[in-house]
């Protein structure tokens, strides 16, 4: 890799018809597709990272891919080729297409979850499924397959988890060089090695957040990054008060989960903070009633992603949304998308 030439950047002269025309070249914010967080000023901008903070069992690894879906539906309404990088330090890219086909292979009443999914295609009998399956499932998950086919020169996914930030930067930048780059996404943060490594782990963090930073500048495009939130920040007593609640009603429930949102100083180790432009805290409130709530039964598909930080716009608003655990999907409270929706967009 050449070196930096800090020669080759200096400009003594601030010009100002230079910046805007650099401005007017600047490719615009991508929406995030869900409305309840379009409408909150949430985009991902080229040039920019964005982390997406969670607990364990909060949905990182889901969040990331249906937000590189989402990506790869607005580029092609755009027209661009630009391929999606996926650089996954927790599962192998088999995972990632049976997450992909659940997006995709849409049903409203009874969706394909990545489990079964996952056995259909190992040869299993799914051991899952919650009903028989017919037909037209199976023609719908075949669709989703073949869509999916036609699109894996756009989608780009490396399991490779020894590579530290500096590997994938490498990596990125020279697919960047020969077709360009829509966006990136790591999954996640924590998982990242530092080789060597460094006296304290903030520092390393703070070292992979600017190396991140420096590659989402130098390919133009978001880099979009899953991180951790230490379990530990959760209120005292917050066990014992999910227990009572869910015991009258799932909206009392959710209330008390509310006191254990992510916040921006609840992230593992610290330092990433400092070089995100964009920061999401995810919220799963079925994973907090299943973990804390074990004495009822309760479920919900309720799920929030919170603005914690936004260099360029509001913070501390929450969207609402809903969540399928077993599919994977993320959507909009009370849209019901046909798999002809998405499946149009992608085709368009």
């Amino acid at each position: 890799m050449t070196a930096p030439n800090p020669t080759a950047d200096h400009n003594p002269t601030f010009h100002v018809d230079d910046l805007i025309t650099d401005l007017a070249n600047t490719t615009t914010g991508i929406p995030t597709g869900w409305r309840a967080l379009d409408t909150i000023g949430v985009q991902f901008r080229p040039k920019e990272l964005a982390l997406l903070a969670a607990r364990t069992g909060h949905g990182k690894t889901s969040a990331l891919v249906n937000i590189a879906m989402r990506l790869l539906e607005h580029a092609a309404g755009t027209g661009s080729t630009k391929p999606m990088l996926y650089y996954s330090h927790e599962e192998p890219p088999e995972h990632i297409f049976c997450r992909l086909v659940a997006l995709l292979a849409i049903r409203p009443i009874e969706p394909w979850t990545v489990s079964e999914i996952r056995e259909h295609f190992s040869g299993q009998t799914p051991a899952h499924a919650s009903t028989s399956r017919n037909e037209g499932d199976y023609a719908q998950l075949d669709t989703a397959v073949n869509q999916l086919r036609a699109l894996e020169s756009q989608i780009v996914v490396i399991h490779r988890p020894a590579w530290t930030a500096a590997d994938i930067s490498e990596h990125a930048r020279a697919i960047h060089a020969e077709r360009g780059v829509g966006g990136v996404f790591i999954d996640y943060l924590q998982r990242i090695p530092v080789v060597p490594p460094l006296h304290a782990r903030d520092q390393e963090i703070a070292l992979t957040g600017r190396t991140l930073k420096t590659l989402a500048i130098d390919v133009g495009a978001p880099v979009v990054a899953g991180a951790q939130v230490d379990r530990d920040v959760i209120p005292d007593g917050y066990q014992d008060k999910v227990r009572k609640a869910a015991s009258g009603s799932i909206a009392d429930a959710i209330e008390v989960m509310k006191s254990a949102r992510p916040d921006l100083n609840h992230l593992r180790e610290g330092g990433s903070e400092q070089e995100a432009d964009l920061i999401l805290g995810l919220m799963n409130f079925a994973a907090d009633l299943r973990v804390e709530a074990t004495a009822v039964q309760a479920s919900t598909d309720h799920y929030e992603i919170g603005v914690l930080k936004n260099r360029y716009g509001p913070t501390g608003k929450w969207a609402e949304l809903s969540y399928s655990g077993a599919s994977g999907r993320i959507s909009d409270v009370g849209v019901r998308e046909s798999s002809g929706d998405v499946l149009s967009r992608l085709s368009a």
